[in-house]
C-alpha cells in the first residue's frame, strides 16, 4: 500500500524513513482517516517496542498527478521477525524474549483502547540495541480504536470486509464480529506457535480452509508439532490458552500474557548455562584430575542437561582406566 524512502530531515539533520501511501489508496475517506490515525495513535505512545511517528502530512499533487499522504518515522536498520524465521530454528529462550517484547509494546496500544488487528512476523522489526535483539512493533495503519478518547478517529470497516492476515486472524475476526484486545492476543499466540515450531497452527491451502480452521478446529499442541524442542508443560498450556476459540478463555490482557510468558521463560535453560563448569571439567580431565573433572561435569549437567553426555563420557573413561 505504500513505498518507504530513506530521507534526510534538513532541519534536525537526521536520517528518517518516509512512508508514502500509494495515491490509489488515499482516495477514499476511510483510507485517508486510517492512514492519519496511524500517526495520531503512534503519537500517543512513547514506548521502546512501538515505532514512533515524527510527522505526517500531504504532499500537494504534481501537475497531472495526485496528492501523496506520508508519515515520517525513524530510520531503523534490522530484519523482520519473518526473516528471522527463515534462519535455523530459534532457541526457545530467544523466542520467549522476543514475544515478551511484542506483548510489552502491544499492552501500550491496548491501553489507548485500540486493537492492532494485523499482528504478524512481517510487522515486527528486530534491531540491535546494546548487542541484543530488540523488537519494535510496526504498522498501526489497520488498528481499530474501540474505546477511549481517540474513538472519533476510527474509520468504519466496510460490511463483509475482514481485515487482517489470514494465518493470524482470530476466530472472531474471521467471523467479522466486534473485536477486543483478545483478538491481538490470539495473533500473538499464533506467532509464538510459529516461533516454537516453525509452522503456523492452521496452514491450510485456501483462504476458506484457513478461516474455517480458525473458527472451528482445535489448535494442535506445540509439543506435537515440535516434539524434540523440550517445550515445558507450562509453556504448552500458555500457547494453548492464547489460541482458545472463546476470547474470554485467553489471557486476561497483554500484560497478563507477558507475565505468564516471563514465568515460563524462567524455566528455560539458556544455552550458555553450565559452560564454565564444563570448560573447567575438560581442563581438569586434560590434567588427569579425574575426580575434579567428574565433579565439574556433574555441576555443568545440573545447570544444563546438554552437558549430561560429558558426565557419561568421563565416567566411562575413568572406569575403563581403572584405579590409579
Amino acid at each position: 500500500m505504500a513505498d518507504i524512502y530513506e530521507a534526510l530531515d534538513l532541519r534536525l539533520r537526521r536520517r528518517v524513513a518516509i512512508k508514502a501511501l500509494h495515491p490509489e489508496h488515499g482516495r477514499a475517506p476511510d483510507q485517508r482517516r486510517r492512514f492519519f490515525q496511524e500517526a495520531v495513535l503512534a503519537a500517543q505512545i512513547d514506548h521502546p517496542h512501538v515505532i514512533p511517528i515524527f510527522d505526517h502530512g500531504e504532499e500537494p499533487a504534481a501537475p497531472g498527478g495526485e496528492p501523496v499522504l506520508f508519515l515520517v518515522m525513524p530510520l531503523l536498520r534490522g530484519v523482520t521477525l519473518r526473516q528471522r524465521l527463515l534462519e535455523p530454528a530459534m532457541p526457545i529462550a530467544d523466542a520467549l524474549r522476543l514475544t515478551t517484547q511484542l506483548l510489552d509494546g502491544l499492552a501500550e496500544i491496548h491501553k489507548l483502547g485500540a486493537v492492532h488487528r494485523d499482528l504478524k512476523p512481517e510487522n515486527c522489526l528486530i534491531v540491535q540495541r546494546h548487542g541484543r535483539d530488540h523488537l519494535i512493533l510496526l504498522d498501526l495503519g489497520l488498528a481499530k480504536i474501540h474505546t477511549g478518547p481517540l474513538l472519533s478517529l476510527a474509520p468504519s470497516s466496510a460490511p463483509g470486509a475482514m481485515i487482517g492476515t489470514l494465518a493470524y486472524v482470530s476466530p472472531e475476526q474471521a467471523r467479522e464480529l466486534p473485536l477486543t484486545s483478545a483478538a491481538d492476543l490470539y495473533a500473538v499466540g499464533v506467532i509464538l506457535f510459529e516461533l516454537l515450531t516453525r509452522r503456523v497452527p492452521f496452514p491450510g491451502t485456501t483462504a476458506l480452509e484457513v478461516l474455517s480452521a480458525h473458527v472451528s478446529e482445535q489448535a494442535p499442541s506445540v509439543t506435537e508439532r515440535a516434539p524434540d524442542r523440550g517445550i515445558s508443560d507450562d509453556l504448552e498450556a500458555l500457547v494453548a490458552s492464547a489460541l482458545e476459540k472463546d476470547p474470554d478463555r485467553r489471557p486476561e490482557s497483554a500484560d497478563a500474557f507477558r507475565r505468564a510468558l516471563e514465568a515460563a521463560a524462567g524455566q528455560v535453560v539458556a544455552p550458555e548455562d553450565g559452560y564454565e563448569h564444563a570448560k573447567a571439567s575438560l581442563t581438569a580431565w586434560r590434567d588427569c584430575a579425574d575426580h575434579e573433572a567428574l565433579l565439574r561435569a556433574r555441576q555443568a549437567a545440573e545447570q544444563n542437561a546438554v552437558w549430561s553426555p560429558l558426565v557419561e563420557l568421563i565416567e566411562i573413561a575413568t572406569d575403563a582406566a581403572g584405579p590409579a
